[in-house]
């Protein structure tokens, strides 16, 4: 199986890493692995196509700790390679109900995502888990990964989903950002938050921002000026002076994209990199502080 390469990286600064699966076509999702002198920390997991963690031990000797930034399958795939995780408390439900996917089912997945010259090469073993209970530690604002000799920030910025949280390394000033600031941005699913909570999670966003340039982003790189094109595009929405381009969401329903977009679907035909889908039924709302149970 060697032939297969379920993993490649780029190093992106000293002890950082962005992994990818490159067996696979598609759009990019990416992880990341941050190392330091204790320990590293693997922001995201990807799909759960290929082990995860032994690709992990060809980059670093040190103990590995997993941290998720939010609970959408394509960036918690591969938590099943690990004992254990991190997760705001407000996605770890939605992390549960990938629970129970066999290890067919992620091989099937694979089969199908795989380009032409890798499907007949994979075979359903070692390199697919099937999802199963993993133990889940909450993080919230404020907490700090401590590696050593970086420390690892996280930001709550719910809106995508509303435990999507971004984390701040120190030492290298990279905002390592999920979906939660793109050129996509999602927030047209049943558990997205409405826009006027996101659009104050931005804002909150922004008074970190000297602490760091770049946002390394689940699919997506930017420089951090994306987060004031994200401020200006969820203003027009509550303003209602967006441009309102309907469309078909992932789940088939009814959702408006703000920003018109080339033909292609490849960006914004105003040149401007941020974008949003969302339920025009879910444009003002509350955010639930607690759960309902």
């Amino acid at each position: 199986m060697t032939a297969i390469p379920f993993f490649t990286n780029k190093k992106i600064a000293e002890g950082t890493y962005q992994i990818k699966n490159d067996f696979t076509s598609g759009f990019d999702t990416y992880a990341y692995l941050v190392e330091g002198s204790n320990y590293a920390l693997l922001i995201d997991t990807i799909l759960g196509l290929g082990d995860l963690n032994a690709y992990c031990r060809t980059l670093t000797d040190k103990p590995v700790k997993v941290v998720n930034t939010h609970s959408h399958w394509d960036h918690v795939g591969g938590n099943f390679n690990f004992d254990s995780c991190y997760m705001h408390p407000k996605d770890i439900g939605f992390f549960q109900d990938v629970i129970g996917f066999s290890k067919e089912d992620i091989f099937g997945f694979a089969k199908t995502s795989a380009k032409d010259e890798y499907k007949d090469l994979l075979e359903c073993d070692e390199n697919f888990a099937g999802t199963h209970p993993i133990k889940v530690y909450p993080v919230i604002e404020g907490d700090v990964f401590d590696l050593g000799d970086r420390r690892i920030e996280v930001v709550e910025v719910g809106g995508h989903t509303p435990g999507s949280i971004v984390l701040i390394d120190n030492k290298t000033g990279i905002c390592f950002s999920g979906d939660a600031c793109n050129g996509n941005t999602l927030l047209e699913f049943e558990n997205s938050l409405p826009i006027n909570v996101y659009l104050k999670n931005l804002e909150h966003l922004k008074t970190f921002a000297s602490k760091f340039d770049m946002m390394y982003g689940g699919h997506e790189v930017f420089d951090k000026t994306i987060i004031d094109e994200g401020i200006e595009t969820a203003s027009r929405v509550l303003a209602g002076t967006d441009d309102k381009v309907a469309a078909k969401g992932m789940t088939g329903n009814d959702i408006c994209y703000a920003a018109a977009r080339k033909e292609d679907g490849t960006g914004r035909a105003d040149g401007k990199r941020f974008n949003m889908s969302y339920d025009p039924s879910r444009i003002t709302g509350e955010e639930e502080i607690n759960q309902v149970i």
